[in-house]
C-alpha cells in the first residue's frame, strides 16, 4: 500500500481532525509547482543575476505586521544580493517597533525542492545582531495541515521602546554553499507508521534538493509581555539621552549605564541623610525588579534634589544584578 502525501494528509486530518473539509487540505505548495519544480532553471538564473544593492541598509525591506501566516514565494522575479555565503535571492522586512516583544516563526517548504532559510536579522543601524541558519532550522515533518518544512521558531526583544539596539530588520535568504545538498525527509509509509501506528511498507526516505527559489511561510505573534523560552536574543540597553554623553561599556547583551544624565540641575544644599537612604532603597528596589528607566528617574530626580550618591548607587546595584 503506497500513500501520496496530499493523501495522507487529507487522511491524518479527517481522522485526528474531525470536522476538516477537503478545501482546506490542498497542499500549500500546490499553487507554486513551478517555483518548487524548476531547480535547474532556478540554478542557472542564479549564475547569471548581479546583486541588486551595495549594502543591507540598501536592501528593498517591506513592512510586516502580527497577524496571519504569510506564504512568500522567493523566485527568478524576487531580488537577489551578494551575502557572505553568496548571492541568493531573498525576503527582507522591517519588524513593527511599537510591539510587544515578537514570536517570529519561519518555515522553508517543502516539495520536489527547498529553499533552505537562513535569517539576517539586523539591528536599527543595520548592524547585525544575530544570523539563523542550519543550527537553529529543524527538519519537521508533515502533519495534519502543515506539510514538510525546515522550521525555526525564534523571539525579537522590545523590553525598551526606541533603543537603538533593537532588532529592526529581517532577511531570509539561503546559503549558496548549501546549493548542492540535500534534505531527507520522512516517506508517507513511515509518516502514517508514525501517526496511525500502522504497518511501515519500507517505502524509500525522498532526497530533496536544495534550490535557489522556493515558499517560506512566515508568521510573526505579538506576544504582549508573554515570556517564551524560544531562541531568543536581549539587546544591549542604551539609554540615548544625549549624543555627548559617555557611556560605560559593559560586555555583550549586559546593561549600557550613561555616566551623567543630560539636563539634570543639581540642588546647591546637601540632601539629608533620610532623604538619600530613601532614595537609595527605591532606586536598588528598580533595579532588583528589573525596572531599569524607573531606577535612572529615581536618579535624576535625586540628583536635582542634591543627591551625591544616587549615581554609585544605581551603578553598583546594575552590577549586583548582572553578576546574578
Amino acid at each position: 500500500m503506497r500513500y501520496s502525501r496530499l493523501a495522507l494528509t487529507v487522511f491524518c486530518s479527517v481522522v485526528l481532525g474531525g470536522c476538516a473539509t477537503l478545501e482546506t487540505t490542498v497542499a500549500p505548495t500546490q499553487e507554486f509547482k513551478s517555483i518548487m519544480g524548476n531547480r535547474d532553471v532556478a540554478m542557472s538564473q542564479l549564475a547569471t543575476v548581479g546583486s541588486c544593492c551595495r549594502d543591507v541598509s540598501s536592501l528593498p525591506f517591506q513592512d510586516i505586521q502580527p497577524g496571519a501566516t504569510k506564504l512568500i514565494p522567493i523566485d527568478g522575479s524576487s531580488p537577489v544580493y551578494a551575502f557572505s555565503e553568496g548571492k541568493s535571492h531573498f525576503a527582507a522586512f522591517r519588524l513593527p517597533v511599537n510591539s510587544g516583544d515578537l514570536r517570529i516563526t519561519v518555515d522553508g517548504l517543502i516539495d520536489k525542492s527547498l529553499f533552505n532559510p537562513t535569517v539576517l536579522m539586523l539591528d536599527s543601524k543595520f548592524n547585525v545582531t544575530r544570523k539563523l541558519g542550519s543550527d537553529v532550522f529543524k527538519y519537521e515533518p508533515a502533519r495534519m495541515l502543515q506539510g514538510d518544512r525546515m522550521e525555526a521558531v525564534f523571539t525579537v526583544d522590545r523590553s525598551y521602546v526606541g533603543n537603538p539596539n533593537n532588532e529592526s530588520y529581517m532577511v531570509i535568504y539561503t546559503d549558496q554553499s548549501g546549493l548542492d545538498k540535500t534534505t531527507t525527509i520522512l516517506s508517507p509509509s513511515k509518516l502514517m507508521t508514525k501517526s496511525l501506528g500502522v504497518v511501515d511498507y519500507g517505502e524509500k526516505d525522498p532526497v530533496i534538493p536544495h534550490s535557489p527559489w522556493g515558499v517560506v511561510s512566515l508568521s510573526v505573534e505579538d506576544l504582549s509581555g508573554v515570556k517564551t523560552e524560544s531562541n531568543y536574543y536581549k539587546p544591549v540597553y542604551q539609554d540615548v539621552i544625549d549624543a555627548n554623553t559617555p557611556v560605560v561599556n559593559t560586555a555583550p547583551n549586559k546593561l549600557v549605564v550613561p555616566l551623567a544624565t543630560a539636563g539634570a540641575v543639581k540642588s546647591s544644599a546637601p540632601m539629608l541623610s533620610e532623604t538619600e537612604a530613601f532614595y537609595q532603597s527605591q532606586i536598588e528596589k528598580a533595579v532588583k525588579a528589573g525596572d531599569i528607566d524607573k531606577a535612572m528617574r529615581l536618579v535624576s530626580e535625586a540628583e536635582r534634589a542634591g543627591s551625591t550618591k544616587a549615581k554609585s548607587v544605581f551603578v553598583d546595584a546594575v552590577k549586583r544584578s548582572q553578576k546574578g
